[in-house]
């Protein structure tokens, strides 16, 4: 026995002398060590090719430089003797937006799966205090439009069946509120997917204290998949609506249509908000995600933090702006997803819908 495992030792030694790899204390894996290769990996991106960074990180340098130092500076996120600031936040970065494994992350960075998955738990507190800050509205600030989305989950176990959403495959819902430049001012991450948006709404309305409640004779564009109340402007049902409707078929015949397509192309800013969220960070259109359900909502909220400081971080990007320039989109609202929940709505903002169609109507001569 003995002498099995003396010649086992000796084969790990010849391993590492000859290929640079060693055996783990806990699984007898082998593993590259290849000391600060994640830190010259991350010095390429940073330093050498702007494309490979913003194609792997999903920023550009300048953006990558100032998350890492506010992340550091105010948020708390802390570097280590043998992991930089700037490879913790480069693990997680391209974590979500190329959807690696942890064990993927520990060989391209040469440090240990242990090591990968606290740095990330680190950085993934810090964004999480980052979106706290950024993930609101401006002071005085509103022009806004509200939808909800649904990302893949990894439900509990033996708690399937709620979060069974479109096409029966588990998913989560997502209540999200963007001003006109793209950027979330609000979002409830994590309802069962079965749960229809409205009901999602009005429960934040209700209960949650951060929910952003627009100011009298103001309101948020929302879909036909919402009840037209106070503070919500839907548009006219049983009349042409998403943009590639008009499209295919043509201007408006009458002032209901009109109504409709000027409503549909404002409130076109949240689907191409979600568009540019979920085509940046990949991790997002997993279909079984990895993690388990806590963990996963605030990796969500995280990437959420992300897409508010690359838009406010005033250096171009290719993604906001290939978004910026779409019109036709897919419809991410869960309006052909569930079984149909339409409450009353609300006859004093319907009457503020008529008064607006009517006087597109004179404007335009078309008839009612």
């Amino acid at each position: 026995m003995d002498l099995i495992l003396d010649e086992e030792k000796h084969m790990f030694a010849l391993l590492e002398e000859t290929y640079g790899v060693a055996e783990t204390n806990t699984n007898k894996q082998l593993v590259r060590i290849n000391r600060g290769g994640g830190w010259r990996r991350v010095q390429r991106f940073i330093n050498d090719s702007e494309v490979q960074c913003y194609e792997i990180l999903r920023m550009n340098q300048a953006t990558f430089n100032s998350l890492y130092k506010i992340l550091s500076e105010k948020y708390q996120l802390e570097e280590t003797c043998h992991v930089y600031l700037e490879e913790s936040v480069a693990m997680f970065l391209e974590m979500a937006g190329q959807d690696l494994s942890v064990r993927a992350l520990a060989e391209r960075y040469q440090h240990s799966s242990d090591t990968v998955n606290r740095k990330i738990d680190e950085v993934l507190s810090s964004l999480l205090k980052l979106a706290a800050d950024i993930v609101k509205p401006e002071r005085d600030e509103f022009a806004s439009a509200l939808d909800g989305t649904h990302v893949p989950v990894r439900p509990p176990s033996g708690n399937v069946d709620p979060f069974r959403g479109r096409k029966g495959e588990p998913t989560m819902n997502v209540l999200a509120i963007c001003n006109f430049s793209m950027k979330f001012i609000y979002a409830y991450v994590g309802v069962p997917g079965r749960a229809h948006d409205t009901k999602v709404l009005t429960y934040c309305a209700k209960e949650e204290a951060s929910f952003p409640h627009p100011p009298v004779g103001k309101y948020y564009l929302v879909d036909s998949g919402y009840p037209t109340r106070t503070g919500y402007l839907g548009p006219h049902r049983r009349a042409r609506y998403h943009l590639d409707q008009f499209v295919r078929g043509g201007s408006p015949t009458n002032s209901r249509e009109l109504f409709n397509r000027k409503h549909s192309g404002l409130r076109s800013v949240i689907e191409r908000t979600f568009g540019i969220w979920k085509a940046k960070w990949r991790i997002l259109d997993r279909k079984h995600p990895k993690y388990e359900l806590n963990k996963w909502v605030k990796i969500v909220t995280a990437t959420m933090a992300l897409h508010n400081f690359i838009r406010d971080s005033n250096h171009e990007d290719c993604d906001f702006a290939h978004w910026e320039r779409v019109e036709e989109y897919e419809h991410h609202g869960d309006e052909d997803d569930h079984v149909a929940y339409v409450p009353a709505g609300d006859r004093v903002m319907e009457a503020i819908r008529d008064s607006i169609t009517e006087e597109m109507a004179r404007e335009r001569r078309l008839p009612y």
